[in-house]
């Protein structure tokens, strides 16, 4: 093919807009690809100094109602909801979280953290999300530190990424079907040949993952402007409205209890508490089925105050837009998919550095190239004028 055919014309541009694309936002892909990877294993890192669990060891129950009372006596002032997490885990401890202190009320996500034993008698720690190192880790992966104009701008960022590898596969992709060729890695090669075969092989091998991460991080970070438009083909679930009857009166484990009743078999996973001056409890439970377990999508409210459930919303029985919302997060850090899917996940968070590294390297090696050839072209004209 010609110089100046379209063909030609084509993978030029491609080539433009992957190249500079990956020069100019390189640092950004790697800060997220390799906070997430952290992410993907940060409970099984935060337990790392805890005594080793029994095999098939189960979670220690929770007395729901002591740790409620507890944090009541340990946070006075706090007399709205608190979201309780259950122990996923053995060993693990119950952790609950104040969604709107007045310390962090600037902020779009800023919680009040509390740390109990599962008999809810003692608190081991206390903190405001993003003080502790694993939360401040989950601000910089989902809004670079800068909160709702940083999470938009990983939502442009994953867009840009798309479009990046879409671009490398573009070029990557053989012509004429020399797939071996497109698939080999010369070792015996000179050093520049070897830097672009593990550019295009990891590039090519990781493009699925990589391509999923993006998407599915994109629709995490804008499924609030998302949801509107998929409403109008899937309607999403709306909860039931707020409603203050009384003073609430129902224990938490008769909640429990109830939501139980009404989903056989499904495992309570967090349970809201009712605001002090009465208003919904709130269930969270995982049924076989579910993709998360732990952020499973199975929920029953109760009025606080008669133990009236207001509101059930089955995890398995959802349309078409819940269900994507539901298998968002569980894809994206690869808990779909057990170990094995998070190990995938881990690795793909790496591979933004080592594109990175080794595009970087390309592209050095074809300037020193242009530059060598544009000295020689000098040369030869100085040689033939003089």
């Amino acid at each position: 093919m010609r110089k100046g055919a379209p063909g030609n014309r084509a993978r030029g541009r491609w080539m433009q807009i992957h190249r500079w694309l990956g020069l100019a936002l390189l640092v950004f892909w790697v800060l997220i690809g390799l906070s997430g990877s952290v992410l993907v294993v940060y409970r099984e890192l935060l337990n790392a100094g805890r005594p080793v669990p029994a095999a098939h060891a189960q979670p220690a129950p929770v007395d729901l109602d002591a740790v409620l009372t507890t944090l009541h006596a340990s946070e006075p002032t706090r007399d709205g909801p608190w979201r309780i997490e259950l122990p996923l885990n053995a060993g693990d401890p119950v952790v609950a979280r104040y969604l709107q202190p007045a310390e962090t009320r600037g902020q779009s996500f800023a919680p009040r953290m509390v740390w109990l034993d599962t008999a809810g008698q003692r608190v081991h720690h206390t903190a405001f999300w993003g003080q502790e190192p694993w939360t401040w880790l989950y601000d910089l992966h989902y809004s670079l530190l800068l909160d709702t104009p940083g999470r938009h701008a990983v939502g442009v960022l994953g867009v840009l990424m798309t479009v990046s590898l879409v671009s490398g596969l573009v070029l990557w992709w053989p012509r004429s079907g020399r797939w071996a060729q497109a698939w080999s890695f010369k070792r015996d090669a000179a050093p520049e040949r070897r830097v672009y075969d593990l550019h295009k092989l990891a590039g090519a091998g990781g493009a699925v993952l990589l391509l999923m991460l993006c998407l599915t991080g994109v629709l995490l970070t804008w499924q609030r402007q998302i949801t509107p438009w998929l409403n109008h083909v899937s309607p999403v679930f709306q909860p039931p409205p707020v409603q203050v009857s009384g003073p609430p009166v129902m224990a938490l484990a008769q909640a429990v209890s109830v939501a139980q009743g009404v989903f056989p078999g499904a495992q309570p996973r967090w349970v809201e508490s009712a605001p002090r001056v009465g208003g919904l409890l709130r269930v969270q439970l995982w049924q076989a089925g579910e993709p998360s377990r732990r952020f499973p999508r199975t929920q029953v409210w109760l009025d606080a105050a008669t133990g009236e459930v207001v509101g059930v919303r089955d995890g398995l029985s959802a349309g078409a837009a819940d269900t994507l919302f539901a298998w968002l997060h569980p894809l994206h850090n690869g808990e779909v998919a057990g170990w094995p899917g998070r190990i995938l996940i881990l690795l793909s968070g790496v591979l933004p550095l080592v594109l990175g590294v080794t595009g970087c390297w390309r592209w050095q090696h074809k300037r020193r190239a242009a530059a060598v050839q544009a000295a020689r072209r000098v040369h030869g004209r100085t040689a033939h004028t003089g």
